[in-house]
């Protein structure tokens, strides 16, 4: 492929104003401000907190979301939160949040942060606290895994899953407008990852899109093989898929990167494209992991953004707008304490996307990269980084 990136930009920025700007409105419904602050008949109400796993996406979006509910009033400064972008671990965020005085009306319960992956019995553990003891009074949930444990008619403690890629495939909630189910709510943009692929093949064109992906009804949602078997049909392409094993229960680390280099390397010289899914991936071992596409001059799309192409990715068009998302899940949370079943809140908020571009990636595969770019792209890393 010799496409110019000159075409490649212009086609890009008019991609992305039909497909996102015009279509999807991007900005959130205003911050009500008007309403104070409430607590639970002279209690704090208690928050517990439940991910599949620790993953970057976990500590930005709940970063985000406390970011919401500072500017709603729900707390006070939170500027000594111990986060910093990329950030994978959530804990100590919960810890600091449990140890110091941050709000009058939320209490961050310090035994309620629970990561799934860590013990296979410790989802069982979680339902049994939420139907048994009943000593919370909503529950955040961050993973398409978790919101599927969380999502049950075995407790009816308020539920919000944020961070899932398809609440509705993964059967999490029922619906897209509202869950259909009284005590859970999720966040959902169905299409994101279609649009983002949508504007991957109107610049490339490929003919054999790669995808490497853990062969489970969970990992298929939040890799989005769906959206992409679909726009294959639709646009005449081929998804060609390895699955790999993620290390998640069985924390054999070695095994899944020996097995996902060895899957890499065949994709290489079977397709044109290859999209870098939301999988298990230590974003510092991507520059050798990419490698063999490098050489072969094939594009890389991520679907997670700028950590990856920061490591070689060559662009990602994220969707994740997360100051935002906890802009408008920070306002939802606060309807649900106000007494709204989180069942018949909206769900549904789609962000502006943002084009990210690594100018080293783009050079080894043979594209140039004039001065329009830095126009268009909302981040440009003039390395890969190692």
């Amino acid at each position: 492929m010799s496409r110019c990136i000159n075409k490649f930009i212009v086609g890009a920025v008019l991609a992305l104003g039909l497909i996102f700007t015009l279509t999807y409105p991007s900005e959130p419904n205003p911050i009500d401000k008007t309403k104070a602050p409430e607590i639970n008949n002279q209690k704090k109400w208690r928050i517990g907190y439940m991910e599949s796993e620790s993953f970057v996406n976990y500590g930005s979006h709940l970063y985000h979301l406390l970011r919401g509910l500072e500017e709603l009033g729900w707390l006070t400064s939170i500027e000594a939160l111990p986060y910093q972008p990329g950030q994978q671990d959530t804990h100590m965020m919960w810890q600091w949040l449990a140890a110091n005085e941050v709000s009058p009306y939320l209490d961050f319960v310090p035994d309620a942060h629970y990561t799934l992956s860590t013990d296979p019995q410790l989802a069982n553990q979680v339902i049994h606290r939420l139907r048994e003891k009943e000593d919370l009074d909503l529950v955040f949930v961050m993973g398409t895994y978790a919101g599927t444990v969380a999502a049950t008619d075995q407790h009816r403690i308020p539920t919000m899953v944020m961070s899932a890629s398809n609440a509705v495939d993964s059967n999490i909630v029922k619906n897209e407008e509202t869950s259909g189910i009284p005590h859970v709510w999720a966040h959902m943009d169905s299409t994101r990852f279609y649009r983002q692929l949508q504007v991957f093949h109107d610049q490339f064109n490929f003919k054999k899109l790669g995808m490497v992906y853990e062969n489970s009804a969970a990992a298929r949602s939040y890799s989005a093989v769906n959206d992409a078997m679909a726009l294959g049909k639709e646009r005449g392409f081929e998804v060609i898929s390895y699955h790999v094993a993620e290390p998640t229960l069985d924390g054999n680390t070695e095994r899944y990167y020996r097995q996902l280099a060895e899957a890499y390397q065949n994709l290489a010289g079977e397709v044109d494209a290859m999209y870098i899914t939301m999988a298990a991936i230590d974003s510092q071992k991507l520059p050798q992991l990419l490698k063999p596409f490098h050489d072969k001059k094939i594009p890389t799309l991520s679907q997670l953004g700028g950590s990856e192409v920061k490591y070689g990715v060559l662009m990602s068009i994220t969707i994740d707008d997360n100051t935002n998302i906890g802009r408008f899940e920070a306002a939802t949370l606060t309807k649900i304490l106000r007494g709204t079943p989180p069942g018949q809140l909206p769900q549904v908020f789609r962000s502006t996307p943002h084009i990210l571009l690594n100018l080293e990636t783009a050079e080894r595969i043979g594209y140039q990269t004039p001065f329009e770019i830095l126009l268009v792209a909302d981040e440009l890393y003039p390395n890969i980084a190692e």
